[in-house]
């Protein structure tokens, strides 16, 4: 059996710059009990990757073709020496139709969200969630939230057994409480999409009041 992971386009897979998606594919798989079947495939321009089986799809720039449709083609390429019995796409629902037009067919897709599936192309309209609920095996959800709105408008619709939601974890970390530290931290990226705005106007009123945090 073979499963591939396919990163979204410009997804570093790198211990250098790595992004959420990277990070959760890596951990992910090397707790896997199909571990040894799994192969992942990203466009990462860091040379040192992360310790799996890792194939980066090289692309050449150019301002006339989509490059996502050019690293879907070379994916393609790819899964024509080698087919997959799975093939799971992260965040990028489009990659579906592209993978389809290719004739990439006798294969279980597996869509996984980590945002918003409302916000994305591929996913936004009720025709395009519809496409994807036909041709997916299992569509991934982080949170009950994205799959709420992914069921936007599709309260009558069939196949919503393919969804499924596994919330995403950390492994356990043992904590001396006689060992404590006054710190505060913030997780995530320094945007506004991930509320560092409303973090860092509220903890200079927390620490003008608590001088020793």
């Amino acid at each position: 059996m073979k499963i591939s992971i396919l990163l979204p386009y410009k997804e570093n897979f790198s211990p250098n710059y790595a992004g959420a998606v990277s990070l959760f594919v890596k951990d992910i798989s090397k707790i896997s009990k199909y571990k040894k079947n799994i192969y992942i495939y990203g466009n990462t321009k860091f040379k040192k990757t992360f310790a799996l089986k890792y194939i980066n799809l090289d692309l050449n720039k150019t301002f006339i073709e989509s490059q996502s449709e050019k690293y879907i083609e070379k994916f393609a390429k790819e899964e024509k020496k080698f087919s997959s019995d799975i093939i799971e796409i992260h965040n990028r629902p489009t990659y579906l139709s592209y993978l389809i037009k290719e004739n990439i067919r006798d294969v279980k897709y597996v869509i996984y969200f980590h945002n918003d599936p409302l916000s994305m192309r591929g996913s936004k309209t009720i025709k395009e969630r519809i496409f994807l609920l036909k041709n997916c095996g299992n569509i991934i959800f982080n949170s009950q939230w994205s799959k709420k709105r992914f069921l936007k408008n599709l309260d009558n619709f069939e196949h919503k057994d393919k969804l499924i939601t596994i919330y995403q974890s950390a492994p356990k970390t043992k904590i001396n409480f006689d060992k404590k530290e006054k710190l505060i931290s913030f997780i995530g990226k320094l945007n506004v999409a991930k509320g560092y705005d409303l973090f860092g106007s509220s903890i200079v009123k927390i620490l003008d009041k608590h001088k020793d945090w």
